[in-house]
């Protein structure tokens, strides 16, 4: 078990991470979206053809938060829902050309912001970075 100490540091790292990446701003790259809408609406980019169910356990959201935004960002021409066909009791949400846009520019900052993080580093140091990122996805989310 870490001692308390070590605890204290990987807080610390959380707390000044979540910092550098804006996190705590309310709106996410200068756009109307708040953190969670950003999420929200990349899941849908990266994943279609999900119902509102299937975007809330995904990410881990209460559902009738995931539903709320989702119907504000019907009332805003983002997406459009249309039918299952393997369940008439469900709904699949798609993005609309206006929430594409939307999720490609989310997701172009989001891209960016990692350069912009990195650019002071040497090849070697992002290296090290990335190798540092792939053991955290390793033991945390048991990928690769």
């Amino acid at each position: 078990m870490l001692n308390q100490n070590e605890i204290t540091s990987i807080r610390s790292f959380n707390r000044d991470y979540t910092k550098l990446l804006g996190i705590l701003n309310k709106k996410v790259f200068d756009t109307p979206l708040s953190w969670t809408e950003g999420r929200v609406i990349l899941e849908i980019y990266f994943n279609q053809d999900k119902t509102p169910i299937e975007v809330a356990n995904h990410l881990n959201l209460d559902k009738s938060y995931t539903s709320r935004i989702l119907k504000r960002f019907e009332k805003n021409e983002l997406l459009y829902k249309s039918q299952s066909s393997t369940d008439l009791r469900s709904k699949k949400i798609h993005l609309t050309d206006k929430g594409l846009e939307l999720a490609k520019q989310l997701d172009e900052s989001s891209d960016q912001q990692i350069k912009d993080l990195l650019v002071d580093l040497t090849p070697p140091q992002q290296q090290e970075f990335f190798s540092a990122v792939e053991v955290l996805d390793k033991l945390l989310f048991n990928r690769k």
